[in-house]
């Protein structure tokens, strides 16, 4: 995400910060799934256990090792959706969405999880739940598990989860990206705002958990209006791996009624030196931004897509950036709460 640029068409709304502005595409080509009115959840679509306290012994996170079919609501906070695939699909959820489907080659519990496969950029695999679910909260607390296989790696762009409303477009983004080179098993993650309010926040630089079941939560407050009150907490694995504290994330907009969504785009854009010329292979960066990734949107593929949508297997600059192997990603056992 570098540079400040709205793209407003059907499939695209996203706002690309710091640099060159056509960095990712970044919010997943539509950030959100077309919308889903008047979902009305009865009164037994959701477990109801009795609220209480919870404090998990040796770490931060507030339903660490807790999945749909073992877990305590902690005090103040509500059960608002819970998703481990072994049944049929909740109303507002979105299961099959690009590249991601329900799988029965791996899972974290049951016998299904939530993944698909990597091969180009512009990949998106993902779930997704409906505004309408959520409602409106003074917090959100989102958990779930990621297994990433272990020969994955990372060039630009990679999304770990968000929280997003449309009008005014405002999301929160937890994202991994610019890796320090090209096909990297690290990478930077960052708590991202895109919209009204953008910019970066909460960076850590860490080789991308994969090869194993690994959980998440993020536990995200919106700031009130213009203020820096809000906080937005990220856990791998019970403990606190960053956050952005004190902290105006959302500007002047009302995060009620936000989509949630773990997993999103892998954006592998090319970057050149010598746009708009865009001269391969003598024009090709040595790493991801260096130079600009205009190229990306302005060239085209044998098959008419943009650069943005390269191959694994035949990257525009290879050898520079030579060809990648794909690989799977799978989800399971989510929870969202709220206050």
């Amino acid at each position: 995400m570098r540079g400040n640029l709205k793209l407003f068409h059907i499939l695209v709304y996203s706002i690309l910060i710091t640099g060159s502005p056509y960095g990712s595409i970044a919010a997943d080509r539509s950030p959100m799934p077309p919308s889903i009115k008047g979902i009305t959840l009865p009164s037994d679509a959701l477990p109801s256990p009795a609220p209480l306290p919870v404090t998990p012994p040796g770490n931060d996170g507030l339903l660490s090792g807790m999945t749909p079919g073992s877990y305590k609501i902690p005090s103040g906070w509500s059960l608002y959706q819970e998703t481990d695939y072994e049944g049929t699909q909740p109303s507002g959820e979105t299961w099959v969405l690009w590249a991601a489907s329900v799988q029965t080659d791996r899972s974290h519990g049951g016998s299904r999880s939530l993944g698909g496969t990597y091969s180009s950029g512009q990949n998106d695999v993902a779930w997704r739940m409906d505004g309408s679910v959520l409602g409106k909260y003074s917090e959100v607390y989102l958990s779930f598990y990621e297994y990433i296989e272990s020969h994955a790696l990372f060039n630009d762009e990679f999304f770990l989860a968000r929280f997003g409303v449309r009008d005014p477009f405002q999301e929160i983004l937890a994202d991994w990206y610019w890796a320090p080179g090209f096909n990297q098993p690290r990478a930077t993650l960052y708590e991202v705002s895109q919209g009204v309010r953008d910019g970066r926040m909460a960076q850590k630089s860490a080789t991308v958990p994969k090869g194993a079941w690994h959980q998440w939560e993020i536990h995200y407050r919106p700031n009130t209006s213009g203020s820096s009150d809000g906080f937005y907490r990220i856990y791998l694995d019970g403990t606190l791996f960053l956050s952005a504290e004190n902290a105006n994330l959302n500007s002047t907009v009302n995060m009620n009624n936000a989509d949630v969504q773990v997993g999103g785009v892998y954006t592998k854009g090319v970057w050149m030196l010598d746009y708009p010329t865009c001269s391969v292979p003598s024009g090709c960066s040595k790493y991801p931004g260096e130079g600009t990734d205009y190229c990306s949107e302005h060239m085209r593929l044998p098959n008419g897509s943009t650069w943005s949508n390269q191959s694994f297997a035949a990257p525009v600059c290879n050898p520079i950036d030579p060809p990648l192997a794909p690989f799977k990603r799978y989800f399971d056992d989510i929870i969202v709460m709220k206050k």
